[in-house]
């Protein structure tokens, strides 16, 4: 940032006053222009498009044989997996800003900057818009991607949906406007309050998807749960409404939500907290368990928690470890082991069988929990995978290069069934 100051003095009069008569300053930088689209664009009614190939994918979702994955900030991918050895995309559906979606009895959730969209899934071929709660997000904001700052943003505008990088010269004092407290960037995600929509039809939803480790969005019961960096909130769910409930403040920086057993386990960047479910409608704290600084997603299988901990770039330190956390009283839980990782994203564990994104896909013998960091069975190094969602013998995997699955059926054979690569264009 550069700034002129033209001083224009008169020398005595200077002297005598100690002052000038006249100050004229020009502010040179270079800035975030917010672009905007306006709400009535933003809001028009969403519909399926045709297949289109996956190039920035996100969080990935199981409903029954079908799969949902986000292209992020673009949208939703839906996949028939009913034969994992040959997926097949059957619709888009164009969603700006989506970053999470979940499913409960047909129906889809999924963030759209401010906004969360329902979707009627009942042909997940054919999903179509069937419910919205307007202002879901306040104040949402897509990321920069640098470090310039952020012209002052009119939230009358519409909605902010990228911005325009520009070299700005004013003739006057200028305070760049940087994000405030209740501002957030899309990577944070955060939800400060939420509006109802839609009419109130059946009861909410019986039937729930399967997500991966590293979602925000858990629907248990007729509830759905969400959260962000500091609140947890419960929203009562009937039809294509999503009515606010209660909401709970988290000291701790909240990155991801697992259902398990009538308990919700949320990481942070600081530790795991347990809530009860004993009323879905108003989670109860139960406990929590300190780690170190890091990127934190959770599973929960038995008596036991597993804990993947990132470090590095904005997650802190640079120890990264694979945690076990003993939550047969979940009052108290308490750590049992900890196992060197080099760079561990999602995981999940189904059975005696623990798969962890490190730089590729670890796979490991749970058998005995408190050693399953010394019991590695398989190690595929060829991809970098973000998230898994192992599931009846097929681990689905979403990376930075695509959608990969396989048959672990026999854990002394896993084999790859299929992929859909990313589009590198």
């Amino acid at each position: 940032m550069k700034k002129i100051v033209v001083w224009a003095c008169a020398g005595a009069l200077f002297l005598m006053s100690g002052g000038c008569d006249r100050v004229q300053s020009t502010l040179t930088y270079t800035a975030n222009e917010p672009v905007y689209m306006s709400f009535f664009e933003f809001r028009m009614s969403k519909a399926a498009k045709p297949a289109q190939k996956l190039v920035n994918p996100g969080k990935i979702c199981l409903y029954g044989d079908y799969l949902f994955i986000y292209e992020i900030q673009e949208g939703i991918h839906v996949i028939d997996n009913s034969n994992p050895a040959a997926p097949k995309p059957v619709a888009f559906i164009e969603l700006l800003g989506n970053i999470d979606i979940t499913v409960g009895d047909n129906i889809l959730y999924a963030d759209s900057y401010i906004d969360l969209v329902l979707f009627d899934i009942s042909n997940p071929a054919l999903p179509f818009e069937c419910g919205r709660a307007e202002n879901v997000f306040s104040n949402v904001l897509p990321p920069t991607g640098n470090d310039y700052p952020i012209r002052t943003i009119d939230w009358k505008n519409g909605v902010v949906i990228g911005w325009e990088v520009k070299t700005i010269v004013e003739k006057e004092e200028f305070i760049p406007y940087y994000p405030c407290p209740g501002c957030y960037f899309m990577t944070d995600a955060a939800a400060s309050s939420w509006a109802n929509s839609g009419k109130l039809l059946s009861s909410g939803p019986s039937i729930s998807s399967v997500t991966g480790s590293m979602s925000r969005f858990a629907v248990y019961d007729d509830f759905l749960y969400v959260v962000n960096s500091n609140m947890l909130k419960v929203f009562s769910l009937y039809g294509n409404a999503a009515i606010k409930g209660y909401e709970q403040y988290i000291n701790w920086n909240v990155e991801t939500i697992f259902p398990y057993d009538q308990k919700l386990f949320l990481g942070t960047t600081t530790g795991m907290i347990i809530y009860g479910l004993d009323d879905p409608a108003k989670p109860n704290y139960l406990s929590s368990v300190w780690h170190i600084l890091g990127c934190d997603p959770v599973v929960v299988q038995g008596d036991y928690a597993y804990v993947t901990i990132r470090g590095g770039n904005a997650c802190g330190q640079n120890l990264s470890l694979l945690q076990v956390v003993d939550i047969s009283n979940p009052l108290a839980p308490v750590l049992k082991a900890s196992f060197d990782m080099n760079e561990p994203y999602g995981l999940g564990i189904d059975g005696n069988t623990l798969f962890v994104c490190d730089r590729g896909l670890k796979i490991f013998d749970a058998t005995i929990p408190v050693l399953v960091g010394t019991k590695p069975i398989k190690q595929f190094t060829s991809i970098h995978g973000f998230d898994v969602i192992p599931y009846k013998g097929t681990l689905m995997l979403i990376g930075d290069d695509g959608l990969y699955q396989y048959d672990y059926s026999d854990i002394n054979n896993i084999k790859e069934l299929s992929s859909i690569k990313v589009d590198k264009k």
